[in-house]
């Protein structure tokens, strides 16, 4: 309570007050409350209210109970912390860059003695290695452009070199300050897969026109690499018969494509704190967990019958959390046009999904 005072009470019960007609407050923990009717909508009566109170370092919440519109307060640390150089951003950029293009060159038939005796032949993989690198840095790009646009302080990209069959496993951007509605919060999450969407399609169509159909020898065994519902149109497409004993041979630049959805459609599971975590809570708000556990439940099914790499996700997300915290203001709704792009984002999954990403198939 003591923290309150030294803020200043009455200044932030005045503020409150041009924007609330003031039923009762109190104390609730740390969290110092005012219950009411607003007197202007919603999200014009928080942004008044985090602009007079931000002086006072207390951070305001907005909800509504039973009883009426909720503003709390809490009080919060100063970030005292100096801005980071993005020397490790551009560390891992590097190693993500020399990876992919290793994998890129052993997808060319370029083996690791290759390598050894001649590594110039690491530029075989700059077509696939440019290519998801792209899909992938833009992804990250549109989550950070949207948070710098709504005044969410976000780290830049940081990509996660692997030696995996691609390189990487992806890329991430950390965000350091709240999201201020369910507005930004979709915005944010729906921003990164739409544009790793368009990129992936774009690079699918392009690959395309350079893919064989390619007799696969018997008694050999081969990755066998699965469709999404957009894969499979694309292909059948360009190739509307694939005989027997034969299957698609995708090129570095139409392969990149395919991970760049793979990885599309796993971002946007309505799960924890996933992209399409962040568009659930922002289309569902208290529906959000019930979805979470819910999809959950599919994907261990599916993890069972189908493929065990979604056991994997499974307990990713359950060590990650299934919470998620709601915005600052946590009552104005979508608008008309953030909801459509909710519901083209859960399209863009449908399309993308992959139930079976990749199997070992002996012919």
């Amino acid at each position: 309570m003591s923290e309150f005072r030294q803020e200043g009470g009455w200044n932030i019960q005045t503020a409150v007050s041009e924007v609330m007609e003031i039923a009762n407050w109190g104390y609730r923990g740390p969290f110092m409350y005012f219950r009411g009717r607003l007197k202007l909508p919603s999200d014009q009566a928080f942004k008044r209210v985090r602009r007079q109170t931000a002086s006072t370092g207390l951070l305001p919440f907005l909800e509504a109970d039973p009883a009426g519109a909720v503003l709390s307060f809490a009080p919060v640390k100063k970030d005292r912390s100096r801005r980071r150089r993005p020397l490790v951003n551009l560390l891992l950029l590097a190693i993500t860059v020399l990876t992919t293009l290793a994998a890129g060159a052993l997808m060319d038939n370029v083996g690791i003695s290759d390598l050894r005796a001649n590594p110039a032949l690491i530029f075989r993989g700059f077509p696939f290695s440019f290519t998801l690198l792209t899909i992938l840095g833009l992804h990250e790009l549109g989550h950070y452009y949207m948070s710098l646009r709504h005044g969410i302080r976000a780290s830049l990209p940081y990509f996660i070199p692997a030696p995996t069959l691609i390189g990487t496993m992806g890329a991430v951007i950390v965000s350091r300050s709240p999201f201020p509605d369910r507005r930004s919060l979709l915005d944010v999450g729906v921003a990164g897969p739409l544009a790793s969407f368009i990129l992936s399609t774009f690079a699918l169509l392009v690959g395309l026109r350079t893919a064989a159909v390619v007799e696969i020898p018997p008694g050999v065994e081969i990755f066998k690499f699965g469709d999404s519902i957009l894969t499979w149109l694309l292909i059948r497409a360009r190739f509307p018969e694939i005989p027997p004993g034969h299957d698609v041979m995708l090129g570095p630049v139409a392969f990149a494509g395919w991970v760049g959805l793979l990885v599309t459609a796993i971002n946007l599971f309505p799960m924890s704190q996933l992209d399409g975590g962040h568009i659930s809570f922002a289309l569902f708000k208290g529906r959000h967990k019930p979805i979470t556990f819910l999809f959950l439940g599919v994907l261990a099914v599916m993890g069972l019958a189908l493929w065990e790499g979604w056991l994997i996700w499974v307990v990713l997300i359950l060590f990650m959390g299934t919470r998620h915290l709601p915005p600052l203001d946590n009552l104005t709704p979508l608008d008309g046009k953030r909801r459509l792009l909710g519901w083209l984002a859960l399209v863009i999954l449908a399309l993308s999904f992959i139930p079976v990403p990749i199997r070992i198939l002996a012919t």
